[in-house]
């Protein structure tokens, strides 16, 4: 009965009624982690959840919202990351950013069911580190200006982010994921205790290289930086076959 009486019936305004909106992906999804989808609607999140890789692609995707012209995000690989109050996606201090994929559809929701198809982009950069020359009791931190992603634009947010990268095996080797950037501010620090004794303008050997944050599939990248020569070699996606260059800072 309570499933009746909140039913629209055929004689009031159907638009007035909710829309069952179905958010499925083109294809499985890349990474393992959560799935958020946010359904906006004159620029606010009026639903959004959070539900597993095997749901999402399961077809489990379910939101029940008002019947409005809407924009759906969503973004997939959430480990770390953490959501502030709706509206944004946030890299944890301290961490490297999760491998996000994301995507925005526009969804018109004018009946009772509504499908909408999405395809989510790589919305972040493998970093393969080889740094030359580095003091045995040295640390190093990547210090950068994105925290994280507007939910509703995906686009990257300012803030301050760093990280150290993770040992890739040896004194020489790192990995870092790396967020969409918004300019080459991102450094290397190589440090003693607290203190940076070496600050390595990374973001601009980085762009030197050749490297562009506004593809839709973000590259990956890697780069090899020796201390000693003041002196980097960059390579894109591909860095075993692929084009490199040499780059003094």
């Amino acid at each position: 009965m309570l499933a009746l009486l909140s039913a629209c019936s055929v004689k009031e305004n159907r638009g007035l009624c909710p829309c069952e909106l179905r958010v499925a992906g083109s294809e499985p999804l890349r990474t393992e982690g959560g799935v958020l989808v946010s359904v906006i609607q004159d620029g606010i999140v009026v639903k959004q959840g959070m539900l597993g890789k095997d749901d999402f692609d399961g077809g489990k995707c379910v939101l029940t919202v008002p019947r409005k012209p809407s924009v759906v995000t969503v973004f997939t690989g959430i480990t770390d990351m953490n959501t502030a109050g709706g509206r944004q996606l946030d890299i944890i201090s301290g961490y490297e950013c999760d491998e996000l994929y994301s995507c925005s559809a526009f969804a018109e929701l004018s009946g009772d069911e509504a499908d909408c198809i999405v395809t989510p982009h790589k919305n972040f950069a493998r970093l393969d580190l080889a740094v030359v020359g580095l003091p045995d009791i040295a640390l190093m931190r990547i210090e950068g200006k994105v925290h994280g992603y507007d939910l509703l634009s995906l686009d990257p947010c300012e803030g301050s982010f760093g990280c150290g990268p993770r040992d890739g095996g040896s004194r020489t080797h790192w990995f870092l994921r790396l967020p969409r950037q918004l300019d080459d501010s991102l450094t290397l620090d190589v440090l003693f205790g607290d203190s940076a004794v070496r600050q390595v303008p990374l973001g601009a050997i980085i762009a030197a290289g050749g490297y562009r944050y506004d593809d839709e599939d973000l590259l990956d990248i890697a780069v090899t930086v020796d201390l000693s020569k003041s002196e980097a070699v960059v390579h894109l996606s591909d860095w075993e076959e692929g084009e490199y260059s040499t780059i003094e800072y």
